[in-house]
């Protein structure tokens, strides 16, 4: 890591590219070796704070960990869809999107919808400002381009996870063995396929027989299928289990500090200083919360606080076009021992997204989710919308009608949307140790591994991961905008 080391007067002596125990712009911590720790402050704890703490802490920073709840995922990493799915990679900003959009504004029908905008959007400039860098990635050319970045960092991710699993003990109830995207005609099967073309794990089904081969569950509904496309790269598992267990390593291994009900009020930035190339960066030497507690002598300060990282740049004076989306989530308990899709489901037609997590002795649990809304903040984590949940809720059942006799429970799940749904890793703005995570939408328990394993790299100079398709650290980072 480049330092600057040592100043008298305005005369520069040296920069070298070791780590000391002390310079100007770093105040480090010093651990019992006699060597200079660099000190990481985490902002947020779901699934992408807590993987970007592992990273950090494997390499050997000092991790701080801000949470404005009372625990780790309390919010999007609490209860999601479950799904960890590389070969879904149509990005959100598409160009079918605008016409769905205006559906949906001037649709006054009772239908459910798969997108709906709230009429508070219509006078929030926050809204407006991330609209119009949304808009302008729906286009052919950047979709495309989106996809690509999509697919190399969930490839690379999900090489993450398993390298992860290999190292700890985590169990998360994982239990699909991949997806089943359904087709109920041969537009929609088209239209999957062409989606899925830049992924290789993945086979066509032409047949409904095909279809249940996979799929067993399914032949109860074997006249509404046509086909599908089956990705062997998916699986699935349960969020907040996973956090929590990744919390317990991370501070009993390696010593992570987490506060708790703590949110940022302001930051501490010192005057801009000269860099080794001679351009002007700010330096953000700590933070001060609402309790009025101050944390300082920082090195880097990341923030991964999803839904609310709009409104904390703000502070520093920063658009970042990342909006919450609320979406709906079904869950319904049944007994162990009933038959369950061995696979994620996947109904793209009506935003139906079915996952089966890990039976324990006591029950079993199918994870339905769907939908989108524009909400702003005001309702992040209400269940505002019952209908809309009975919505996916009825659809599945229409898949899955031996479901239907048990206990269903409906919450809602906001979901942190970028602009062109490529998520922002790495340094941002004209700042020198602020690095954003964030932006990950609905597939942030797909991307988080291999976005926390990024931006490690980023932070720390190490070379990028030689994966294919190849990562280039440039598309993802938070100043393309």
């Amino acid at each position: 890591m480049l330092r600057r080391v040592i100043v008298i007067g305005s005369t520069i002596i040296s920069y070298v590219s070791i780590l000391l125990k002390y310079d100007h712009n770093y105040s480090c911590f010093i651990s019992k070796h006699g060597r200079s720790v660099t000190v990481s402050l985490i902002i947020g704890t779901g699934i992408i704070g807590l993987t970007s703490a592992y990273y950090l802490a494997k390499s050997g920073h000092k991790v701080i960990c801000i949470e404005k709840r009372e625990d780790v995922a309390l919010e999007t990493s609490y209860k999601n869809g479950s799904l960890i799915c590389p070969s879904l990679l149509t990005p959100w900003a598409n160009s079918k999107v605008p016409k769905k959009y205006l559906k949906s504004i001037f649709s006054f029908s009772s239908n459910t919808t798969s997108t709906k905008i709230w009429p508070s959007n219509y006078v929030s400039m926050r809204f407006y400002r991330w609209m119009y860098e949304y808009l302008k990635n729906c286009t052919t050319e950047a979709q495309a381009k989106s996809a690509k970045n999509l697919l190399a960092l969930s490839m690379y991710s999900r090489q993450c996870l398993d390298d992860i699993l290999s190292e700890t003990s985590i169990s998360f109830s994982r239990c699909s063995i991949g997806s089943l995207q359904l087709a109920e005609d041969s537009t929609i099967l088209e239209e999957i396929i062409e989606e899925s073309k830049l992924n290789e794990n993945i086979q066509i089904l032409s047949t409904s027989d095909e279809v249940i081969k996979h799929e067993p569950i399914l032949a109860a509904v074997k006249d509404r299928l046509h086909g599908g496309v089956f990705s062997s790269s998916d699986t699935n598992g349960n969020i907040y289990e996973f956090c929590c267990e990744l919390k317990k390593i991370l501070i009993e291994k390696y010593g992570v500090q987490f506060l708790f009900n703590q949110e940022i009020k302001s930051f501490i930035v010192d005057n801009t200083t000269e860099s080794l190339f001679g351009e002007h960066k700010s330096h953000i030497s700590g933070v001060k919360t609402n309790s009025n507690q101050v944390i300082d002598k920082i090195d880097n300060i990341i923030l991964t606080n999803g839904n609310y990282i709009m409104p904390l740049m703000e502070k520093l004076k920063m658009f970042i076009p990342v909006y919450p989306v609320k979406g709906y989530v079904v869950e319904i308990a049944t007994p162990p021992n009933i038959p369950f899709p061995s696979m994620n489901l996947v109904d793209d037609g009506n935003k139906l997204y079915i996952s089966a997590l890990k039976p324990n002795d006591k029950q079993g649990i199918v994870r339905v989710s769907g939908l989108a809304e524009f909400a702003g903040w005001k309702d992040i984590g209400v269940l505002s919308e019952p209908d809309r949940a009975q919505y996916l809720y009825e659809q599945t059942i229409k898949w899955l009608p031996h479901l239907e006799p048990y206990e269903k429970t409906f919450h809602s799940c906001s979901r942190p949307v970028s602009a062109d749904d490529v998520p922002l890793i790495g340094q941002c703005g004209n700042f020198n140790n602020l690095f954003l995570n964030c932006g990950h939408g609905s597939k942030g328990w797909t991307l988080a591994f291999g976005s926390a394993a990024l931006l490690d790299n980023i932070i720390n100079g190490k070379p990028t991961a030689k994966v294919v398709p190849a990562l280039d650290p440039d598309e993802y980072s938070p100043n393309r905008f």
